[in-house]
């Protein structure tokens, strides 16, 4: 149980912390919670631009021609997580060279073998384990929602008569 001293101390020293005030102060601020901005809420990020991302969705959709709301939505959750997935290729690339970099920085001189500086990352952390499950989580968002678009298409193509799907 929380006493009433406690209450007044925390209300005392919330009053002295309340954050940024000015337009930088808050545009740095909000990026705070991200760590690789994989789940992020935001589909562009510090080094993306929202332009990429809208001509890069705007190519997808055209190609994949969807008809209708429901369409539309898959193709655009699928143009999302093909974007993620380009992402996750950059901090792949990125966790190498900072690897690569580290390496060089200590007693042993800069590589140019790809398994050295891999087995080495692998040995150090569990980023690129991590960035693996991201990775593979996206990509079967990806496929399901890119298998439940197609569904779609081939029943509108077919007239609405389509075979039910069996999943083993």
């Amino acid at each position: 149980m929380t006493s009433i001293l406690q209450i007044e101390a925390n209300r005392r020293n919330a009053r002295l912390s309340t954050g940024p005030r000015s337009p930088d102060g808050k545009r740095i601020s909000r990026m705070n919670a991200l760590k690789h901005g994989l789940t992020a809420q935001q589909v562009t990020l510090f080094d993306e631009s929202v332009d990429d991302f809208q001509a890069f969705q705007a190519k997808l959709v055209t190609a994949l021609q969807p008809k209708g709301a429901v369409e539309l939505h898959l193709a655009e959750r699928v143009a999302l997580c093909a974007w993620r997935l380009r992402r996750v290729y950059r901090i792949e690339t990125g966790l190498f060279r900072k690897t690569r970099k580290s390496w060089s920085n200590g007693a042993t001189a800069e590589t140019q073998e790809i398994e050295t500086v891999f087995l080495r990352l692998v040995s150090q952390d569990d980023e690129l384990a991590k960035l693996t499950r991201y990775e593979t989580s996206i990509e079967r968002s990806l496929q399901r929602a890119l298998r439940a678009l197609e569904r779609r298409q081939a029943m509108r193509g077919a007239g609405g008569l389509f075979a039910p799907v069996v999943f083993a």
